[in-house]
This record gives structure tokens, C-alpha cells and sequence, in this order.
């Protein structure tokens, strides 16, 4: 086996600015290429003509139809021929063509490349077949029981380079590594071996393309479909039950097409009446609900994506987390990545993922979570929201009709800058407790204990909360 170690990207970048390493594990890089003289085995995987699997049996080389000449360093791939016998109607239809679709595989086993960022590289020297026919490279890692959990795959259709990625360290059940190729057809007529055609392939250097980087947003007033979906766990918060596809109005996400704002709540519409014991325990809820309102492209595969935003406000109260996040999905919507940022208020944010990284990819989401018991809707003032936007709002957009609240900590007074009528002032504890009620643009807080409080003012008919705290 042809193959180089090379240092990861991040730990030598980590070296050269002098940051420190301490609880990252390097993975190994390792790039291997085609070498004739390692140990190439066949195998064979079988199916019917309307594509059903059949069976998969070890094949030795000659049998698959491959030829290595190492001297010259070259595989020859073909179609398969063996098979193909006219007194077997198993293999061979009445009119004389092939009745088996094979998948002819000529491959390195090498376990101990588990574990190790890999990277396989190839030149494809020639490519003569017939249209009906074609050949792959793969890289591929699999558990104890030979079941795939990865793979990357590239169609050999033009002489050219050929290079293949997968990180097995990001699938800690993997026990085998396979690396190699595959022709698939019709089982042939071996007197058709010269009309049909065949692939050479040799040792190249890896050619990685960097991927494109794609800059995303999340706004209302786009043409960009808006997703909600929910998520609830057990009071653990790590125990799944159940997840659906949900509308905004129901997760509470509401749209403020005025500021093209989105504002992020707790659930409230599971808690029902209360009455429900599988949602609601008492005057509190009863599971923990993840509220996702979001975008699925599935155009962004392949890329390197930025979603930016930022954060208006985050005054969810303790207990409720608010992120935005992007996520990559396999076919199944197993989740291969997810990578979150917390809402803080002020702050833009930036989320950086390669879905380059993650072959086997069929699913991009991108947007926002509320995360926490689902809640009882008289507490919905107390326990506060989180408002985003694709960019940062001037302040006289995000001030109106709502309030300023200052001075913030206060010893004794509060003052609310407002363009409009301060119609109601609701503040509670961080225990969803009502503490005082009032009007007006100078609320007097002397009364109140040290802590921090929630503040739910009314201007204008639209109620918007804060937090602040009494010294």
C-alpha cells in the first residue's frame, strides 16, 4: 500500500500561533493511492434485474474479471463474465443476455486504518465501457457485522484524477475499512469482453477542491420556506419520546413583518388546559420541549456554509436556552452534525460548517431553537422570548413600540423610554411569580428584594419583556 501520514490541518495550524492543544486528540491523515502489489481481493454482490438484492460472496480476482499488471502498475477493471453460462437460466435468459445485475468489487481490507482521516487517490487511466456499465472508487468503513456506516463513492466516467474522503474517527462503532472498486452491469457474454470495454486505473496524488462557501440568513420577509418542528424529552432532558412537524403558531414563533424579526417563545400550546398528565404536572409542564424554527437546503450540500444573524433580545427566563444552530442529516434524518450558538442580546453570530466534512450527507438545516419545559401559558409574560434577525437593527427600529428600561441594575427606580403610551408594567420573579403590577413610563422598585427580575411592559397595545436587576 502506497500511502503517506501527514500531520492534521488543525494541529499545525495550532502549532505555528501558539495555541495550546491540550484536550484535542489529532487524527491521523493518511493518504493512500492504487498500488498492484498490495493485497487486492474480490468480492461480488448480486442482484436482480429489477435491482432486489440477491446475495454477496467473497470472488477471487480472476473470477470478478480484474487484471493487475505490476509492472506497470495499472488495475484493469471489467465487466463481469464468469457468470454467465447458457444452460443455467438463473444466470442467462432464452434470448442469450445476462439475468443478474453485478456489482464487482476489487478491494483493500485494512482495519487498522480505522480510526484515521483517510484519504484515497487514484488516476483513472482509461474508460472504454459500453453505455450500461459503470465504474466507481469507494472508500468505506463498517461495523463488527460488516454493515456500512460510511461511505464515499465517485463515478470513474473520464481519464482523470480521482480522490476520496473519510474521516472514520467520526463513527466510533467502526471496526472494518474497505478502499478500492467496483463495475457494475449486466452480467456479460464473454464474446462480447472486447465490445463492452474496460477501465485502467493507476497511483495519483490527492486534488482536493475546497468547497465553496455559501452565506445564509433567516428572515421573514424572503422567499425562504420557514419550518417548525418539534422535539420533547423526558424531565432528564436527554431521554427521547417523540418528535413532529409542527406549525409556527404552535411552536410560538411569532413574525414581526414590520422589523423582519422573528420572536422566540416557549411552548405553551402542549400544556393544553393542564389537564393532560403526559404534558402537564400541576401549574408547571411536563416535558422538555425543543422548539426548531428553520430552513432546509439541501442545495448547500457539498458546501461550506456561514449562517449569520443577530440577536434583538434574549430574555428567556432561567430554565429556557435559545440557540441558532445548523444541522446535517443523513437520508434517515440521522443527525451527523450539529453545531449551536447561543442568542445573546446585542450580538450578531456566525456558524461555520464544511457539509463537505460529512460525506453521506442528505440534509442541511439551518435556524433557531427554544429549548425547556413546556410551559403554561399564564407564565407566558414571565418566562420572556428571544427576537432575531438576518442583520443588526438600528436602535430607533428595535426601541419601537417597545420599551427602554434604565437604569439597569436600579437601587430604587426604574425609567421606561417608550415612543408611545406605557399601557401595563408586569414584573416577576425568576420563579414566574407576579411581584407587582402597575402603569406608567417611572416604575418605583424600592420594595422589591436584591435579584434579578423579568419586566413585561405594554406600549401601544404590543407587549414586549426585558430583564433587569435590583441591587
Amino acid at each position: 500500500m502506497k500511502l503517506k501520514l501527514q500531520v492534521n490541518k488543525f494541529a499545525t495550524a495550532a502549532a505555528i500561533l501558539g495555541l495550546s492543544l491540550m484536550g484535542y486528540t489529532a487524527t491521523a491523515q493518511t493518504n493512500i493511492t492504487v498500488d498492484a502489489e498490495d493485497a487486492w481481493v474480490g468480492g461480488m454482490n448480486v442482484y436482480n434485474l429489477d435491482g432486489t438484492y440477491a446475495f454477496y460472496n467473497e470472488w477471487g480476482l480472476d473470477d470478478v474479471k480484474t487484471e493487475i499488471n505490476v509492472a506497470e502498475n495499472t488495475i484493469s477493471l471489467f465487466p463481469n463474465y464468469n457468470t454467465y453460462n447458457t444452460a443455467d437460466p438463473y444466470w442467462t435468459n432464452p434470448d442469450g443476455s445476462g439475468n443478474k445485475i453485478t456489482e464487482g468489487l476489487t478491494m483493500i481490507i485494512n482495519d487498522a486504518l480505522v480510526g484515521e482521516d483517510v484519504t484515497f487517490s487514484g488516476t483513472v487511466v482509461s474508460n472504454t465501457l459500453v453505455s450500461g456499465y459503470e465504474a466507481k472508487a469507494f472508500v468505506k468503513v463498517l461495523d463488527g457485522n460488516w454493515q456500512a456506516l460510511a461511505e464515499d463513492i465517485v463515478t470513474l466516467s473520464e481519464p482523470g484524477n480521482f480522490t476520496l474522503v473519510l474521516n472514520t474517527s467520526d463513527y466510533p462503532a467502526a471496526v472494518h475499512f474497505q478502499y478500492g472498486f467496483m463495475v457494475t452491469g449486466v452480467n456479460a457474454n464473454p464474446a462480447d469482453m472486447e465490445a463492452n470495454g474496460f477501465v485502467v486505473v493507476t497511483e495519483g496524488e490527492p486534488q482536493i477542491t475546497e468547497p465553496e462557501t455559501v452565506n445564509v440568513t433567516l428572515a421573514p420577509n424572503t422567499t425562504q420556506t420557514i419550518n417548525a418542528y418539534a422535539n420533547w424529552y423526558q424531565l432528564d432532558g436527554t431521554t427521547y419520546e417523540s418528535g413532529n412537524i409542527w406549525s409556527l403558531e404552535e411552536l410560538k414563533t411569532e413574525i414581526d413583518a414590520e422589523n423582519n424579526t422573528f420572536i422566540l417563545y416557549p411552548n405553551f400550546n402542549t400544556y393544553g388546559d393542564g389537564t393532560d398528565p403526559y404534558w402537564a404536572n400541576g401549574e408547571i409542564g411536563n416535558k422538555i420541549f425543543e422548539g426548531n424554527t428553520y430552513v432546509e437546503d439541501n442545495t448547500l450540500l457539498g458546501q461550506n456554509v456561514v449562517f449569520s444573524g443577530y440577536c434583538v433580545s434574549n430574555t428567556l427566563a432561567d430554565g429556557y436556552d435559545g440557540v441558532a444552530f445548523v444541522k446535517v442529516m443523513t437520508a434517515d434524518y440521522q443527525l451527523l452534525n450539529f453545531t449551536p450558538t447561543a442568542l445573546v442580546t446585542g450580538e450578531s453570530f456566525n456558524i461555520n460548517v464544511d457539509i463537505a466534512d460529512f460525506p453521506t450527507a442528505a440534509f442541511v438545516q439551518y435556524g433557531y431553537a427554544v429549548t425547556g419545559l413546556n410551559a403554561n401559558p399564564d407564565q407566558m409574560e414571565a418566562l420572556g422570548n428571544a427576537i432575531v434577525s438576518a442583520e443588526a437593527l438600528s436602535i430607533d427600529k428595535v426601541v419601537k413600540n417597545k420599551a427602554v428600561i434604565y437604569p439597569n441594575p436600579t437601587s430604587g427606580t426604574l425609567n421606561i423610554a417608550v415612543d408611545g403610551t406605557v399601557e401595563k408594567v408586569s414584573i416577576f420573579n425568576m420563579m414566574g411569580q407576579k411581584v407587582m403590577e402597575t402603569s406608567g413610563n417611572i416604575v418605583d422598585v424600592t420594595a422589591l428584594n436584591s435579584g434579578m427580575y423579568v419586566i413585561s411592559t405594554t406600549v401601544n397595545g404590543k407587549t414586549a419583556t426585558s430583564r433587569f436587576v435590583k441591587k
